[in-house]
């Protein structure tokens, strides 16, 4: 596609993504990749007579949507074969890429991955920034680190199947040390440990811890020692205690923290990606993949969930960057959904609209060492930005349609968007 040499958009409602009040009748100028202005109009600077000019008149400007919990080598996941024993790396990766341009559609412009199968998400960051294919700016995982009897460790042993695709299996300090070791050889920039279970499957409820604190601090060290940050799946409160005592830089889920689990967060200054579209749509969606009342009763996740949004509440209050991003990649939980949790941020947990868009926009870029490039709409940064019609403060639901999004624009290329501008620019 050919760039244009610069695009001005003007006459809309500006939000940078740094929280402050929106601006009336704004613009801004891209040059090539960047942003070259931005601004109330009435301070626009003069623009050459081949620049592109879009009027964003009824429309919203605001920085790129950032997923901070998504699998993009999930391909509607059912059932526990779904992630290892029905997934070849072949139509895996195939999956991944049309998933990934999906996210880019549906109006996010960078994402990070909660860990794929076979590092898929490693080859498919590197594509991406390549200009091989379009995606999300990606920050990968590569494969999971998870204990014996942990959370992935669904596979009969006798079988002799292991869990090759989707994880590494460790146990004791010097193979936990090793696996992070490996994980970064294959190129991750987050490395995943299993901390807790999770609901759904019972030998491995929440709240039961499957590593030890001395575990998770040697794939701490590991990790940071090579500039990479830890994610932590872990949901029940002694196991958040214990990975972000270890040195965990983000958890994943924290659902069922306490108030010292709370306080130690704060303090470690840990993001925390509650994930929680994944149960909203397991209570809403099951019945119709054969989830029995019983079997959903049995999970726990109203209970959870109800603990979850006081606890997010309460994160916040305390200062902690909690950020939207719903595990995406499941069946109940489809990709192009994203924007869903948005929603979930302002009706269940109390945010403002503007507020959840700084966590899914600046704290995003934040979680993904990328802030002083995305984020925000800010002179100098990447031109990562949306025009969607209608205001998302009034209503962040209009962010779920992809008939209101306009522009989807990345590095000051038109991805996506009604506008069709990625056809002719």
């Amino acid at each position: 596609m050919a760039r244009s040499s610069a695009i001005m958009i003007r006459n809309g409602l500006l939000i940078d993504g740094r929280g402050g009040p929106p601006v009336d009748d704004a613009g801004l100028l891209v040059s090539g990749e960047t942003i070259a202005w931005v601004g109330p109009m009435a301070r626009a600077p003069a623009v050459e007579p081949q620049t592109t000019v879009i009027d964003a008149a009824g429309k919203t400007i605001l920085p790129g949507l950032i997923e901070a919990h998504l699998h993009l080598s999930y391909r509607d996941v059912r059932d526990l074969p779904d992630l290892d024993l029905k997934c070849p790396p072949e139509e895996t990766t195939i999956r991944a890429v049309a998933h990934a341009r999906l996210c880019l559609e549906s109006g996010y412009t960078a994402a990070v991955s909660a860990g794929a199968l076979h590092r898929v998400d490693v080859a498919m960051r590197d594509a991406i920034r390549a200009g091989i294919i379009d995606g999300p700016r990606l920050i990968a995982a590569g494969r999971d680190i998870c204990a014996t009897a942990g959370m992935l460790d669904w596979n009969g042993s006798w079988l002799k199947l292991g869990m090759e695709g989707l994880g590494i299996f460790a146990d004791g300090i010097d193979a936990c040390r090793k696996a992070a070791r490996m994980v970064i050889k294959e190129g991750a920039d987050i490395v995943k440990v299993y901390v807790t279970g999770e609901g759904m499957l019972f030998e491995c409820t929440a709240e039961e811890v499957t590593y030890s604190e001395e575990e998770i601090r040697a794939i701490c060290e590991e990790a940071h020692r090579r500039g990479k940050r830890v994610s932590a799946h872990a949901r029940g409160a002694e196991g958040c205690k214990m990975s972000v005592r270890a040195g965990v830089d983000i958890l994943d889920h924290g659902t069922l923290v306490d108030d010292e689990a709370i306080d130690l967060i704060a303090q470690r200054n840990v993001f925390v990606v509650p994930a929680l579209n994944y149960q909203i749509a397991v209570l809403e969606r099951g019945p119709e993949f054969g989830f029995a009342q019983e079997f959903l009763d049995r999970t726990m996740y109203r209970q959870e969930l109800e603990a979850a949004y006081i606890n997010m509440r309460k994160l916040v209050h305390a200062g902690v960057r909690v950020l939207p991003g719903g595990d995406y990649g499941f069946a109940w939980c489809p990709h192009g959904e994203y924007a869903r949790d948005l929603q979930t941020f302002v009706e269940h947990i109390g945010l403002t609209p503007m507020q959840t868009l700084v966590a899914a926009t600046k704290w995003g870029s934040e979680l993904m060492r990328m802030d002083d490039r995305i984020g925000t709409l800010e002179r100098g940064k990447l031109a990562d930005l949306l025009l969607v019609d209608g205001n998302p403060l009034e209503d962040i639901r209009i962010l779920q349609d992809k008939t209101r999004l306009a522009l989807v624009m990345q590095g000051g290329q038109a991805k996506a968007g009604t506008l069709g501008l990625h056809h002719r620019l």
